[in-house]
């Protein structure tokens, strides 16, 4: 609402606020209104007198207020349309006269008079600089509101972002899981394990933990040393130091290279078990977090801080890395010095600290000027702190400890043993499935499986156990040793570019340990060097020759029994030959890589004809054992004789890659598919896999397991040593339950363990295994032995159990005097075992029959089967029921006239003979043809002979000759030979033991006048159909 523009105010007062504020805003100066006359001076409307100091202050506003206006004119009618004008204009017409006219704008004097006009003269110049003031206040004004813009955006981005990490480092916190620490049990409690039939057998304590290292038995020194490098304040802090944070960017800028770092022990111990080592702030911000709630939690359930404390320690010391493959202080401590942990000295202790930093570049053994230096700063930090004395300072920077370094990890000869060969491989095995199945380090694992107090249920049946290990301590079932040393050196090497790891390991015979330590450091120089940073070592050695074996509960995958070693056993997890050596199997490969496979895929079956004869394949050539080849032969008399050739023609028709993924499914782990070492390439897909000549080797734990595989019908479970773990409190911790999974059929797994019981019991054949043979019990089984006897392997199975058995030196050489050995320990072990036990046999499942079928085709054989030239005569044995055809006749066999000087099809002028070839005829080509054996040619049907012509006859021309009482015609069958209507004279049905092999000899018939190229004549008629089971099976029940 307008103010009426002839109210008065006293001199001195303003108009109420609330009046300021309504004129401000409609566009009013705040200034207006208030009283612009000296003291005590009535305002006078009607006169315009008015204070001459306030004169320019109201000129101005009457320019604000009026806009613009001609100098000396104003509108007409002022005075009498005041409406039409703001407030400030009412104001203004206050001061003209009645008539309009402006009055004059000098000052007045007290009494009313004017002043001078030079006085008022001198006032109008100063209007410039008045007007420059302002427009220089209202300058300053823009930039003023310019920058409050700005300032109150920037608060507005600040506290955006501000919100925005905020939201971010909740967002991430949010997303992570807190670390349990509800299974964490820092006292000690010994653990107990059961045999099968729940009785105690043995315990385990915490002091005798290789791998972990107790608080207590930790130097006082090692843990000062550990906490004044990396955390000085660690026991004043709630997981993450402030001031360490704020000290470290302080020295970072002054430094100017930012390397150093603010992470507790406690951020590092998360980052090492629990997060990543990625460098990014999401998971720094993990980190920090995790580390305030895991000492929260574990000082709630620990009762103090002090105690909370004192076990992040433990776990930090006992899972830091310090080069080299070492995890903790106990395992370093024996590499670097080859001493317990609680024997180091200060300067040990300071030079094991300062490898953490950077343990590649502060190992004291690839560079020990960089730990010197690192260790004497430790040292300084311990001074400081007052942790050691001057004289503690003094004498553990001039203690000389580089040469006592060691380096290695020696296994020792000697000691006394507190658990045996399967306690060992149960440690191992709960070990792994502690890390793989409750994200325990390997450091944790042991100190739950040592400290935890476990009640463990294994798998051990403790009367078959005595009895393997009364066997094994029995030097009369051994050759005699030869007093020398068996050195094994095994060595992993990491490439320092791709970081990537390799193993090797080599073996020498030796006459003392000196020569062994010789020995190991020749091959470390060999693997290691500037690109090859060494990781982890091992030497290990042996005075005899050596054995181990393993016996397990086919039926569910349960190991009853193990022995690693022979003679007494010299310490706790020493060296177990039966889980860790990798041997060659020799010939118990030939089973599971080659007729397993064939016979599952269809190809084979025990009746099926194979041609044995000398064999190439690219540059290997291979030759059997006897060195000696028989021709036409089955597949039975093939694994029964362990005939090499017939093993590796039988791989090669499965194909290297299945036989290879048939071996796994087997349970091996160690087989090489392709790996480059030392610039040449490996791999275990070839030929020789047949034969078991592999890269590395197999254990003979997973030998047994593989073996067990065909005893269960095809079923294979996984090695197993334990059932069930429970926890302190009698909580389930582990359940070693799986489901089997199926490798072969069970038609397959039959039909190999029929096979297998003619390699025990000799039948018809020359038998390898018959020494294995258990009176009053079945077995099956395969012999396996390597070039030289350098290892003899077994594996063998009864109706209850699965037992597999290696010897040989840990150094492979040739044994003398071994023959059998092997075998008449398993049959001793295992005919203990099986005393009192009724033989039930193998169960002979659905879809086994006994059929005659030709060997070439699988088919119902003709009479013209039986002459194949190569041998391929009619089978007769026990296959599957879906093999081959049970009702069609076989359509491979066809009569052809050849010229057997060229092996190709005989012209008009080649001496021709007629023989009876097995021709696929979906391909085209012969089927199972064997060059080489037996005078046999390579004969070719694609091509006819060239050679002969009418100028130069393949033969010469006869006489006349009086015409036979019977025609043969030219490219028909020829009379028989001999009475067993085959023309290969080498019949392998008998061939006698002695391994004797008869010269053969090839028909020679007269051939009549020259006739036109022969081409395949039709087949004769069918002979009648030999109906299925018509024949007994041969090695049948």
């Amino acid at each position: 609402m307008d103010e009426p523009k002839n109210i008065q105010y006293p001199s001195g007062q303003q108009r109420p606020t609330q009046q300021r504020r309504t004129q401000t805003q409609q566009g009013q100066s705040r200034y207006m209104g208030q009283n612009l006359y000296r003291e005590n001076a009535p305002y006078q409307s009607n006169t315009g007198q008015r204070p001459s100091s306030n004169y320019y202050t109201n000129t101005a506003q009457r320019q604000t207020a009026s806009g613009q206006r001609q100098m000396g004119q104003m509108p007409p009618n002022t005075a009498q349309r005041p409406q039409q004008y703001p407030p400030q204009r009412q104001m203004m017409s206050a001061q003209r006269s009645p008539s309009g006219q402006r009055q004059n704008t000098g000052q007045r004097t007290p009494t009313g008079q004017r002043t001078p006009y030079s006085q008022h003269r001198t006032q109008m110049q100063q209007r410039p600089q008045q007007n420059r003031r302002r427009k220089r206040k209202k300058k300053k004004s823009i930039i003023g509101r310019i920058f409050k813009f700005l300032f109150i955006t920037g608060m507005i981005l600040c506290f955006a972002v501000g919100g925005a990490a905020l939201g971010m480092v909740m967002g991430i916190i949010e997303g992570t899981d807190n670390i349990n620490v509800a299974d964490v049990v820092p006292e000690s409690y010994t653990s107990f394990i059961y045999d099968s039939a729940g009785n105690e057998i043995d315990s385990l304590h915490g002091k005798e933990n290789r791998e972990y290292a107790k608080l207590e038995t930790i130097p006082v020194n090692l843990r000062r040393a550990v906490i004044a490098i990396e955390d000085e304040r660690f026991y004043q802090h709630n997981g993450i130091d402030m001031r360490g944070i704020a000290r470290a960017m302080v020295t970072n800028i002054k430094s100017k290279n930012f390397e150093q770092g603010a992470s507790t022990l406690t951020q590092q111990l998360i980052k090492n078990e629990v997060l990543t080592n990625e460098k990014k702030i999401q998971r720094k911000i993990k980190e920090q977090y995790l580390a305030v709630i895991f000492e929260k939690d574990l000082e709630k359930q620990l009762g103090s801080k002090e105690k909370a404390k004192d076990y992040i320690l433990e776990l930090y010391l006992n899972t830091i890395a310090l080069n080299h493959g070492l995890n903790g202080v106990q395992s370093a401590s024996k590499f670097y010095f080859g001493k317990e942990v609680s024997d180091l000295t200060l300067a040990e202790s300071a030079c094991i600290a300062g490898i953490t930093k950077n343990p590649s570049r502060y190992s004291p053994i690839s560079n020990p000027e960089e730990n010197k230096k690192r260790q004497i700063t430790v040292l300084d930090k311990m001074l400081e702190l007052g942790y050691i004395s001057q004289g503690e300072y003094s004498q553990a920077k001039a203690e000389d400890i580089y040469s006592k370094l060691v380096g290695s990890i020696t296994e020792e000869v000697s000691g006394e043993a507190k658990h045996n060969y399967f306690v060992d491989a149960l440690i191992e095995q709960i070990a792994n499935d502690l890390q793989n199945e409750k994200g325990m380090t390997k450091a944790q694992a042991y100190d739950k499986i040592y400290s935890g107090g476990l009640k463990i249920n294994a798998t051990v049946d403790m009367n078959m156990q005595g009895i393997m290990e009364e066997v094994y301590q029995d030097d009369s079932f051994f050759p005699s040793s030869d007093n020398t040393i068996e050195a094994t050196y095994t060595i992993s090497v990491m490439d320092t570019a791709t970081e990537k790891q390799s193993h090797y390991y080599e073996t020498k015979t030796v006459n003392s340990e000196e020569e062994a330590q010789a020995f190991a450091a020749e091959v470390k120089a060999k693997y290691e060097d500037s690109a090859h940073q060494m990781v982890a070592e091992k030497l290990s050695m042996s005075s005899s020759l050596q054995s181990a074996m393993v016996i397990m509960d086919y039926h569910n995958g349960e190991i009853k029994a193990l022995i690693g070693g022979r003679g007494k056993k010299q310490g706790d997890t020493v060296f177990n030959r039966a889980t860790q050596a990798l041997r060659q199997p020799g010939s118990c490969f030939k089973i599971l890589s080659a007729y397993a496979p064939a016979i599952d895929m269809g190809l084979l079956m025990p009746g099926s004809i194979i041609i044995d004869a000398p064999l190439k394949v690219g540059e290997k050539e291979f030759q059997n054992w006897d060195k000696k080849y028989r021709g036409a032969t089955t597949v039975r008399e093939g694994v029964t004789r362990s005939m090499n050739i017939l093993a590796v023609k039988a791989l090669m028709q499965v194909g290297y890659d299945k036989s290879y993924e048939y071996l796994q499914n087997f349970g091996f782990t160690s087989l090489v598919d392709e790996e480059e070492r030392n610039g040449q390439i490996f791999s275990d897909k070839g030929a020789a896999l047949a034969l078991g000549g592999i890269t590395d080797g197999i254990s003979v734990l997973e030998l047994t397991g593989a073996y067990s595989t065909i005893a269960n019908g095809g079923l294979h479970y996984e090695p197993k040593f334990y059932t069930t773990i429970y926890d302190h409190d009698g909580n389930v911790f582990l359940e070693n339950k799986d489901e089997p999974t199926r490798v072969l059929k069970e038609t397959t797994a039959y039909l190999l363990t029929d096979m297998m019981k003619d390699v025990v019991v000799r039948r018809q054949y020359y038998a390898t295994g018959t020494a294995a043979a258990i009176p009053g019990m079945t077995v099956a089984g395969k012999t396996g032995t390597t070039t030289d006897d350098k290892d003899l392997m077994f594996a063998g199975y009864t109706p209850y159990y699965c037992g597999a058995i290696w010897l040989g030196y840990d150094n492979p050489k040739t044994m003398t005097n071994s023959g059998t050995v092997h075998l008449k320990i398993w049959k001793e072990i295992m005919s203990r075992i099986h005393e009192g036990k009724e033989d039930t046999g193998f169960s002979r499942p659905d879809g086994i029959v006994s059929r005659s079928f030709c060997s070439a085709s699988g088919m119902v054989p003709q009479s013209i089967c039986s002459r194949d030239y190569y041998g391929n005569a009619i089978g007769s044995d026990l296959c599957s029921s879906d093999f081959g055809s049970s009702t069609e006749a076989c359509n491979y066999h066809k009569t052809y006239s050849v010229d057997l000087s060229t092996g190709k099809l005989a012209n008009s002028h080649c001496r021709a003979t007629s023989v009876v070839l097995a021709v696929d005829p979906e391909t085209g080509e012969i089927v199972n043809k064997a060059t080489g054996a037996d005078g046999k040619v390579d004969i070719d049907i694609h091509s006819t002979c060239t050679v002969h012509s009418a100028s130069n006859p393949g033969f010469v021309k006869p006489k006349p000759q009086p015409k036979p009482d019977s025609d043969i015609p030219i490219g028909g069958d020829y009379p028989e030979q001999n009475s067993t209507e085959n023309n290969n004279e080498n019949d392998n049905n008998t061939v006698p033991d002695n391994n004797t092999t008869t010269a053969p000899t090839v028909p020679e018939p007269t051939v009549p006048e020259p006739t036109p190229p022969p081409v395949a004549e039709p087949e004769p008629e069918p002979a009648p159909v030999v109906g299925i089971d018509s024949m007994a099976p041969i090695g049948s029940e």
